[in-house]
């Protein structure tokens, strides 16, 4: 009998349009996510969410400017389902694969809900961080859900930023865009997060710094020793936030300041903490590009629907599918 598996890739999710109420929807969602978590008061995320609606619908406007990551997690799907289709198993599956999001339309726990009666569903988490808010929010997604006729509940498939698969990836496409210059450097730009709270302690929840600290030295040592390599230096640094305390250093325009006081001409800049270009990656990484003193900086693309990523994932997913067979 065919097995029907739902493969289920779950994103952030960012608004499409410049619309105000789909911004406000989008930062209303995501702050709700985050104040399970950080000392966000209702009222506070309520005036931070119209205010970030009016912002992104003005910004987004005059520049023109159309997030592409719910775009890119659809291809994502869409060339992973492909993939799956070509996969020979043992015993016949039928894959389906679908995108979902935590702060947009389709939200992952309708999906969860549209594919329950699949005989396996796997949530992946494109998210390369584990933590509350990215793995952490699927495992108690999974733990809430009920299963009927001995099915299992929804495994999450996470844990990528210890992949030494996704480690090759990454390498192979920064050196696909590399361009040598005397005095280059290369900077891993990962989603910042919280060190200490408004209070000045370390926050109670899984934040994911560890993760993205090994993550980054792993990453950056092989970088540099890697033969294809021509960066004099490679820097880790981060895009933060400006709520809830201290987020992690150096931030993305520290780091480029320290890069120019060393006489750094050219930089590139390598979103390895995303796996698909948005607002954070293009928006706010240019806003900081724009005012560093360095003389050429360039974005590197994230890794997004390359033909390298989706034969990742879909490895990935005939793995965690064998390894759940009973």
């Amino acid at each position: 009998m065919m097995k029907k598996i739902a493969v289920i890739l779950v994103a952030h999710g960012e608004a499409e349009t410049e619309s105000f109420f789909e911004n406000f929807s989008m930062i209303r969602h995501t702050l709700a996510h985050a104040g399970e978590v950080m000392k966000l008061p209702r009222p506070l995320q309520l005036v931070a969410s119209l205010a970030g609606g009016i912002k992104n619908n003005v910004t987004f406007r005059a520049q023109n400017y159309r997030s592409p990551q719910n775009r890119i997690t659809r291809q994502q799907a869409s060339q992973l389902q492909e993939k799956l289709n070509r996969v020979v198993m043992p015993q016949q599956i039928n894959f389906e694969v679908y995108s979902a999001f935590h702060a947009t339309p389709p939200f992952v726990q309708d999906i969860v809900k549209q594919t329950s009666g699949h005989d396996l569903q796997l949530l992946v988490s494109l998210s390369p961080i584990d933590n509350q808010l990215t793995s952490g929010n699927l495992q108690r997604l999974s733990d809430q859900c009920s299963p009927v006729n001995g099915q299992r509940r929804p495994v999450v498939v996470h844990g990528f930023w210890k992949d030494a698969g996704l480690r090759q990836v990454f390498l192979d496409h920064v050196f696909s865009h590399e361009k040598t210059f005397n005095g280059s450097a290369l900077v891993l730009a990962f989603h910042g997060t919280l060190v200490k709270d408004t209070k000045g302690e370390v926050p109670m929840f899984h934040t994911g710094l560890k993760e993205m600290q090994e993550m980054g030295t792993t990453l950056r040592n092989a970088l540099l020793l890697d033969p294809r390599n021509g960066y004099d230096s490679v820097e880790i640094a981060y895009l933060n936030h400006d709520v809830g305390g201290t987020w992690t250093k150096p931030s993305l325009a520290e780091s480029l300041k320290a890069l120019s006081s060393r006489g750094a001409r050219d930089v590139d800049i390598f979103s390895c903490g995303y796996f698909s270009d948005g607002t954070e990656t293009i928006l706010y990484a240019q806003k900081e590009t724009a005012a560093s003193a360095v003389k050429s900086i360039r974005l590197l693309p994230c890794i997004n629907d390359s033909k390298a990523f989706a034969d990742f994932l879909a490895e990935k997913v005939v793995a965690v599918v064998a390894a759940a067979a009973p």
